[in-house]
């Protein structure tokens, strides 16, 4: 028993002994290389500075006094960044380790890389690089999860999840970008359409001046079907509520057949879209004007025969109490751009939907959370 105990004892004062030496080992934090990142040099080394002193695994010198130490030597650190110059500052500072890094911004994504120089073997003992997504708030974070990674000290992985820029697996090279989310809008009112809007209500129209220009409210669902690289082929659905401002409540859906690049947003659709529509049906005649005019009771004598020329039977746009609801068909072109905050996907479109009586031009954007399946 006393020699179990005496085991053990030796193992924990090593272990304590371990523990003493490397919090005992002194660093100088110096020269950070940053390249089109929203922080600047100093900025960026103070940060490291912060995040490795908050490690507790090495006496860091204050950054005022290693101001102190490079004026004594006379040390210009201005572009102070190769093993050379470093190693002179370290051996001037009297510390063990030199702690260097950059902070670059590549387009998409932001790349992090701290180095930890051994003074004594003029080398560098630990090099950590690790690429995030393009958020330049998190810089500190990513800092700190770099500097984790060079000491061997484990990350969270919620914050890896949410930081860290995952290259797509090479056996799998499909990226899929999926705008799943809200939509609002304005449309232009083209063609009969517009002009029954604008019509009287005793015209049964609503008497909207012109030009008409109404709100659209709703939802868009896409699925892929077909994925390669950066290209997409889907099949979009779109719900829209319109005119709700003008009084109106004329709902539409439409199925379009879209194609996306990942890589830039640019995307393109088509498809046919359903319309309820209040629709009266009835006898109408050219009136002086050239336009259609409802028939009243009157034109029709009591012997069965029309007064005058005999009128044409057909369903007609209307919004008067007369009217009923009906399914109207058309056609819709799309041309969009989804651009990028973040996480946050901003769809914008450009449509156009044609139908028999006019149709609709209109700009629509949206927003949804980035996905990747």
């Amino acid at each position: 028993m006393k020699n179990l105990f005496n085991y053990i004892t030796i193992i924990l004062l090593s272990i304590t002994s371990l523990s003493f030496n490397a919090q005992s080992q002194s660093a100088a934090v110096l020269s950070v290389y940053t390249q089109s990142a929203k922080i600047s040099p100093e900025m960026a080394e103070s940060v490291l500075r912060v995040e490795m002193t908050k490690t507790e695994q090495f006496n860091v010198i204050d950054k005022l006094d290693m101001i102190e130490i490079l004026e004594e030597n006379e040390i210009d650190v201005t572009n102070c960044y190769g093993k050379k110059c470093l190693l002179k500052v370290g051996k001037s500072a009297g510390v063990d380790k030199v702690i260097t890094g950059s902070i670059e911004n590549l387009g998409k994504k932001i790349v992090v890389t701290v180095k930890i120089l051994d003074v004594e073997s003029e080398s560098y003992d630990k090099v950590a690089i690790e690429e995030f997504i393009n958020l330049d708030s998190e810089i500190q974070s990513m800092v700190k999860i770099v500097v984790n990674k060079a000491l061997g000290i484990e990350n969270s992985q919620e914050i890896l999840n949410t930081l860290v820029y995952f290259n797509q697996p090479p056996l799998t090279p499909k990226t899929y970008l999926k705008n799943n989310g809200p939509r609002m809008g304005l449309s232009y009112v083209i063609g009969n359409t517009a002009k029954i809007l604008s019509a009287t209500k005793a015209d049964g129209g609503l008497g909207i001046n012109s030009p008409v220009v109404m709100s659209q409210i709703g939802y868009q669902f896409e699925g892929s079907y077909l994925s390669a690289g950066d290209f997409q082929a889907l099949l979009e659905g779109l719900i829209f509520i319109t005119g709700v401002e003008k009084g109106l409540f004329s709902p539409s859906i439409a199925l379009l057949n879209g194609f996306r690049s990942s890589k830039n947003g640019w995307e393109f659709g088509f498809g046919p879209t359903f319309r309820v529509s209040s629709t009266a049906e009835g006898y109408y005649k050219v009136d002086a004007n050239g336009e259609y005019d409802v028939i009243d009771d009157w034109n029709y004598r009591a012997d069965g025969n029309w007064q005058g020329t005999t009128p044409v039977f057909e369903y007609r746009t209307d919004f008067s109490g007369y009217s009923n609801p009906r399914i109207k068909t058309g056609w819709v072109w799309a041309l969009g751009k989804t651009f990028h905050s973040g996480y946050l996907n901003i769809p914008v479109n450009l449509f156009y939907s044609s139908g028999s009586e006019g149709g609709y031009l209109g700009l629509s954007m949206g927003f949804n959370i980035a996905k990747k399946d």
